[in-house]
């Protein structure tokens, strides 16, 4: 492909995206009581608005968007706070928002996520807010396809750049001008979602979505058309504007593709599945322990009576003997000290058994398709050592000191940023290498 083709697709890209926008992606799975599940997404839409026929077009919702969001789940809910960038008619703007959905159907047996997103877009055009309520199903492990529907609501007081010619037959010619106006924009529309999250761990998934939404705009404005202080001006094209500053789409189609990480985080205060199995009993053919009695003052006491081989008396509980030999054993056995190389070993062991290199590989090649937001997040992903993968109840790092803790935490956050680092740089270069050939062997055509 030459380089002219690609600037060519590039612009033709930028016009049918960033008018509007019908997508949110969110993990489908039900969250457990405190736990987290932190996403972040890429999403581009094509379609949703007219043309701007009389410049006034400008829906002021970012259409072309990464979004970065938490969720924290409850007894029967989840909700969370969003943020996000993107590109619109104006150029860059900002998408600040919330986003709660209640669990449904529990008696039923079929789950479901009912709840809505909403947000405000900022922009140099103004300000816009934007309502998606929604019904999906959920997803679990071995069910990763999920669908749904969804509702759109948007309004906002915009302001937009209105350009008209005029035509003197006087030595003028056509004369261009242009005038600034605030106007309202108003849509309604409703569609289908479909996705699959494929939930590979327990701890993160990936997540692919498709929307398709049918919306109706209006834009309407209270501006006087402009007054012409010229003479002998035969036409204007303002005049051939049914209303001036004014108009409705037709029924637009929109379609939204999307895809997103996810991280789950447990609740640090819920510790059930890490709490250890109790001590197995001895005495397996009795119900309840026996009450021991002192031979000597006939009194109940606690613990277990224990007495000297050789001598016959009664003996400190915390002394222990040989069942082989009969001998005196140690009452508690001396603990091997770890080096610094075992601790290490361990540490970059149970990194490189929690990474998942496919999660990480599309990371990498989903930044390249968002890369004006997906690369740098990535880079503060990989770099930053965020949402690290270090399990603090694992029996091993629980055994350890301090100092010894402190050895682990730094060996396994090092090897867990090398891992990731050949994951997703790698996914990048691979994706730029085959941009490069495709040029080359494009342009060679």
């Amino acid at each position: 492909m030459r380089h002219s083709q690609i600037i060519l697709l590039c612009s033709i890209l930028l016009v049918l995206v960033g008018c509007h926008n019908n997508a949110h992606l969110r993990t489908q799975k039900i969250l457990k009581p405190g736990e987290k599940v932190y996403s972040g997404s890429g999403v581009l839409a094509i379609g949703g608005a007219e043309e701007d026929w009389d410049n006034i077009g400008n829906t002021g919702v970012m259409g072309l968007r990464g979004e970065v969001s938490m969720l924290k789940g409850s007894k029967d809910s989840e909700a969370g706070p969003y943020f996000g960038v993107g590109i619109g008619d104006d150029g860059l703007g900002l998408i600040l928002g919330y986003d709660y959905r209640k669990y449904t159907g529990q008696n039923s047996g079929s789950l479901k996520k009912l709840g809505a997103q909403f947000e405000v877009n900022i922009g140099e055009a103004g300000q816009a807010f934007h309502l998606r309520p929604s019904l999906t199903s959920t997803t679990k492990r071995g069910k990763p396809y999920y669908g749904g529907i969804h509702g759109l609501l948007a309004a906002g007081n915009l302001e937009g750049r209105l350009e008209w010619e005029a035509y003197a037959s006087s030595e003028y010619g056509y004369v261009y001008y242009e005038e600034w106006i605030d106007y309202r924009f108003k849509s309604l529309g409703a569609g289908l979602t479909a996705g699959a999250e494929f939930l590979t761990f327990n701890n993160n998934s990936i997540q692919l979505q498709v929307d398709v939404s049918l919306v109706k705009n209006s834009f309407s404005a209270d501006d006087e058309p402009p007054d012409i202080d010229m003479e002998n001006v035969n036409w204007t094209s303002w005049h051939e504007l049914e209303n001036w500053g004014t108009h409705d789409d037709e029924l637009m189609p929109m379609v939204t593709g999307s895809i997103g990480v996810s991280f789950f985080k447990p609740d640090p205060t819920s510790k059930e599945s890490f709490e250890p199995l109790p001590t197995p009993g001895y005495n397996t053919g009795q119900t309840q322990t026996q009450p021991i009695f002192d031979p000597e003052t006939g009194e109940k006491i606690s613990g277990t009576i224990r007495f000297d081989p050789d001598t016959g008396e009664r003996t400190s509980s915390a002394v222990r003997f040989d069942p082989e030999t009969g001998l005196q054993a140690d009452a508690v056995p001396s603990k091997k000290e770890l080096t610094y190389g075992e601790i290490v070993h361990e540490a970059k062991g149970a990194a490189g058994r929690a990474h998942n290199i496919n999660n990480h590989q599309y990371c990498g090649a989903g930044s390249c398709l968002f890369s004006w937001v997906g690369v740098p997040a990535a880079f503060l992903y990989v770099e930053s050592g965020v949402l690290s993968t270090l399990n603090p109840y694992d029996p091993f790092y629980a055994e350890l000191n301090p100092n010894q803790k402190a050895v682990y935490r730094g060996a396994y956050k090092k090897e867990e940023k090398k891992l990731r680092r050949k994951g997703v740089y790698g996914s990048q270069l691979f994706c730029v290498g085959v941009f490069f050939l495709g040029s080359m062997f494009g342009g060679a055509l």
